[in-house]
């Protein structure tokens, strides 16, 4: 009988973006994700592919790419990667394939991304997958049940236990132990906010502060966050108005990720509450609220040449107020602050995590929930992703705390491909010499596969 082996081709122990898994069984193989990375030394636009040389080198037959969620370290490496994936098939909740196929159109890659619900159950060669719904900061985002020959996995990407959403859309618990009361081999599990105790914020609770920060603002309220935070943004735009501010959404992931989930109904808001961005100077500043791309100081983003002076329609105003609403992702820091240090030099007041720590919530389980998880899951093995190797220690302790012994806790090397038997047993296998590819993404580059 075969292994079932577990290969880090991106992300994987010590790594938290360029999420990409593949599970092999002999020559049969699923992705699951296929994310970017961003270079620690982060000095530009530059994004990371993951190296997928393995799986060329291996003859794998694959028998579908599944996407969890719709962040770009879990979707924007595919229009880069399927092209010599071959035609394998493409599955993804209703909002995350939208924003897939939309990268997948700037390549002039035609391939249809299949939607799945929560309620379906895919069979692709020897894996059976089970999506579960559960919340994060993007709207449908799923955990997957993987039943394979040597037993189930469960992969717990990127989530949070939100009992409370703004979409009313709680996870779902009655699933996950449904799908656990068989035996569960392994637990993949997000460890990213391990150390954090108690469990993560609902997003609801933003509630106050941005209106906070709405009140303090003489002027424009120019408001950034990630483009897929779509509660976020919805928050946003329901306060903005309450204020009687109209809104504009200025930045292209910005514009398009707010038209695709209005489309799908992920983001409500009427025409009345929206202003061009080309009339906004038709408006008083007291009456604008502009949602703006670059919180994470993209170089070419709408932010950053507002910042600079650079933008074609976005002027700075002394009475601006910039507000930031986001984490800063690993490896991004220097660029953020470079542009806040440029807002502050210019004399507008800028709110971010250092002066009001409630501006932002994050989308990641805290201690509490991934213990709570764990114990739904009640899994033979635990194996945590997503996060550094603190992280991953962090999570040790917390399932060490709940009973499970050392040799039960899977801490794998960087890139390190971890192999089941037949018997339930697994090794650290071998240590794989993948290398990530930098991939420039400046305006008016063609875009094609690597």
């Amino acid at each position: 009988m075969n292994n079932l082996r577990i290969v880090p081709l991106g992300g994987g122990a010590g790594t938290v973006t360029a999420n990409m898994w593949l599970y092999e069984y002999g020559r049969d193989g699923l992705i699951v994700d296929c994310g970017i990375g961003f270079p620690e030394d982060k000095v530009s636009d530059d994004v990371l592919i993951p190296d997928i040389s393995y799986l060329i080198g291996r003859s794998v037959k694959l028998h579908g790419v599944i996407l969890t969620h719709g962040h770009d370290d879990h979707i924007a490496a595919l229009p880069y990667l399927l092209p010599r994936l071959g035609q394998v098939p493409v599955f993804a909740s209703r909002l995350t394939a939208c924003l897939a196929q939309d990268k997948l159109s700037e390549f002039d890659i035609n391939q249809k991304i299949t939607v799945i619900k929560d309620t379906d159950r895919l069979n692709l060669g020897p894996f059976t997958v089970e999506p579960i719904h559960v919340t994060h900061s993007v709207p449908n985002t799923f955990h997957l049940a993987i039943t394979t020959p040597l037993g189930k996995i469960y992969h717990g990407a990127d989530f949070k236990f939100d009992i409370t959403p703004l979409d009313n859309r709680p996870p779902d618990f009655k699933k996950i132990v449904r799908l656990a009361e068989r035996g569960v081999l392994c637990l993949l599990s997000d460890c990213l906010r391990s150390e954090r105790p108690g469990f993560t914020p609902s997003e609801t609770t933003l509630t106050s502060a941005l209106e906070r920060e709405v009140r303090r603002c003489p002027g424009r309220l120019i408001f950034t966050t990630m483009s897929s935070q779509i509660h976020r943004i919805q928050q946003a735009i329901d306060i903005a108005s309450e204020h009687g501010r109209k809104v504009s959404f200025i930045g292209r992931s910005m514009e398009k990720n707010a038209l695709i989930s209005r489309r799908l109904g992920y983001l409500y808001f009427s025409q009345k509450q929206i202003i061009d961005k080309k009339k906004i100077k038709a408006v008083p500043d007291h009456k604008l609220c502009l949602i703006v791309a670059g919180s994470q100081g993209q170089e070419t983003s709408s932010l950053t040449r507002y910042t600079s002076g650079s933008h074609k329609l976005l002027k700075l105003k002394p009475n601006d107020s910039v507000v930031y609403s986001t984490d800063i992702i690993p490896g991004n820091e220097q660029l953020v602050y470079k542009v806040v240090d440029e807002l502050s030099r210019q004399g507008v007041r800028v709110a971010y995590e250092d002066t009001d720590d409630d501006l932002h919530v994050s989308g990641h389980a805290s201690a509490g929930e991934l213990q709570l998880l764990m114990q739904l899951v009640a899994p033979q093995l635990l194996y945590p992703i997503g996060g550094s190797f603190r992280h991953m220690r962090a999570y040790a302790n917390l399932a060490a705390a709940l009973g499970w012994r050392q040799e039960q806790i899977i801490l794998p090397a960087a890139k390190q491909v971890v192999e089941f038997y037949p018997d339930r047993r697994y090794r650290l296998a071998e240590v794989l010499g993948l290398k990530y590819q930098y991939v420039q993404t400046q305006p008016g580059q063609k875009k094609t596969a690597v």
